[in-house]
């Protein structure tokens, strides 16, 4: 990896990236690069303001830039946790969790403060607790729409069934238990189940349904879903070394690439059905060529709508495509660095001021990808 820039020559080599001149410089470098311009802005960020799945990957980030900084996040993630474990919100609290549990760990081992460890493996002991409950609630129900699936159709627990489960809290649970695995053997088995149930329930075409597909619009596949399913996956693979995990990852990185177009990305590959009763509901803008859409939802109504083409929705597939790529740089997994370069540009041309979750976390991948030791 290249060396790490200083601010001053932080501040050249981003004038030459607005500019356009950036042909000299790696991928990788340019990436570090933004990791300064990304940490100006948000050294000074009001602690009130964030949510506790933003403070995770903020701590994340900023355990390679400003360790103080990263503290102070890690330690109101500690005073956010509830007795029960749980990290933040209760709209999804598994989501939240999960990822805390991974940024109280990697705090840990960079800071080597032990409260840090304590709690993620509480929020472990409440990982668990819901995939146990999960298993006990719901029964295998098997559905036609699932028949894709690397299980065919035939699911072997209700986690990896598509009428009750969602990949994205699968990944974002096994990107958390992974991470404890070193710290307590107990959640490998979990991690595994997990990771297992991700392989099992991937399409044929690389990606996974958004979730319950007794609901239809989840029946859609979508980015953001893919890219969540795809760190569970990864960090399953650091935790076991199983090579089915990184043979999914890389068959990930094939819808990722048919999503592409040509810098953007689009957001949803929308299922028929779905799309067809958007148009008749009129609530499709542009006419679609195919069944990539970018995705747009008001609030009020909880609807998705569908977008032929359009730059209005950054954040979605532009920032789960680098996302996806940067586990796989991480791993050192070849992958095609022209769509990438390409869709970083946009990226940068387009983003707002405030970062996305997935473009820190990619950022922070980047940099650590040389420390990565297989199982």
């Amino acid at each position: 990896m290249g060396a790490i820039l200083t601010i001053g020559s932080v501040s050249l080599v981003t004038a030459l990236l607005i500019a356009g001149h950036f042909s000299f410089i790696s991928l990788e470098e340019r990436m570090e690069t933004q990791m300064f311009e990304e940490y100006e802005y948000m050294r000074t960020k009001d602690l009130d303001e964030i949510s506790a799945i933003k403070m995770g990957y903020l701590a994340i980030f900023l355990t390679e830039i400003d360790l103080e900084r990263s503290r102070e996040m890690l330690d109101r993630i500690v005073e956010m946790q509830r007795e029960t474990g749980e990290i933040g919100s209760t709209v999804n609290g598994k989501l939240t969790t999960g990822l805390c549990v991974f940024s109280l760990i990697v705090g840990h081992e960079k800071i080597g403060e032990e409260a840090y460890r304590e709690a993620a493996l509480k929020g472990g002991a409440f990982l668990v607790g819901e995939i146990e409950k999960w298993k006990t609630i719901n029964e295998i129900k098997i559905t036609e729409i699932s028949q894709d699936a690397r299980h065919s159709g035939r699911p072997r627990s209700s986690l990896e069934c598509y009428y009750w489960t969602s990949p994205n809290d699968l990944g974002i649970m096994a990107l958390g238990l992974g991470a404890l695995v070193p710290y307590d053997s107990r959640y490998a088995v979990y991690a595994e189940e997990l990771g297992d149930a991700l392989y099992n329930m991937q399409l044929a075409n690389g990606g996974w349904y958004d979730g319950y597909t007794r609901i239809p619009i989840r029946r859609d596949q979508s980015s953001w879903y893919v890219v969540m399913a795809m760190l569970g996956l990864w960090q399953c693979y650091r935790t076991t070394g199983n090579e089915r995990y990184r043979e999914s990852l890389v068959e990930a990185r094939g819808w990722m690439e048919q999503m592409w177009d040509d810098g953007s990305v689009y957001d949803i590959f929308a299922d028929e059905e779905n799309l067809t009763a958007a148009l008749s509901e009129g609530r499709v803008i542009g006419i679609p060529d195919d069944l990539r859409c970018d995705y747009e939802r008001y609030e009020e109504t909880n609807e998705r709508d569908y977008v032929a083409r359009s730059d209005h929705t950054a954040y979605y597939g532009e920032h789960s495509f680098l996302l996806a790529h940067a586990l796989l740089i991480y791993l050192g997994i070849e992958i095609d660095r022209y769509p990438l370069k390409k869709t970083v540009a946009h990226i940068l041309e387009t983003k707002d001021e405030d970062p996305s979750n997935w473009f820190l976390l990619s950022l922070w991948l980047v940099l650590t990808r040389d420390k990565y030791s297989p199982v």
